[in-house]
């Protein structure tokens, strides 16, 4: 298992990006091996990003190489370049999806 994270700052209101966030969700259902995606806000920095967990570093490459990852920064107006990251999954606390009561 693979984990890629994005960290942006954009030029669009909080409000917009958070829209695009919805907008775009389908296109990521489509990805192969991709397990999850979080959308993530940090107020501090005022950066934007995703989490992305892939099931292979295989499908994770095709990921990074694909029109859609490189349409990430026209649609939310990076003002910077990105920060990107890659972590390989060492050990999953929980197997299977917890039940929170």
């Amino acid at each position: 298992m693979e984990v890629y994270l994005t960290l942006f700052k954009s030029g669009l209101p909080k409000e917009e990006v958070l829209k695009k966030f919805e907008e775009r969700a389908d296109k990521y259902r489509a990805v192969k091996g991709l397990i999850q995606k979080y959308y993530v806000h940090d107020e501090s920095s005022g950066e934007f990003g995703g989490i992305y967990v892939f099931d292979s570093k295989e499908n994770l490459e095709a990921f990074r190489d694909s029109d859609l990852r490189k349409s990430i920064g026209d649609a939310y107006k990076f003002l910077e370049p990105p920060t990107k990251r890659m972590f390989e999954v060492n050990l999953v606390l929980y197997e299977q999806k917890k039940q929170f009561v």
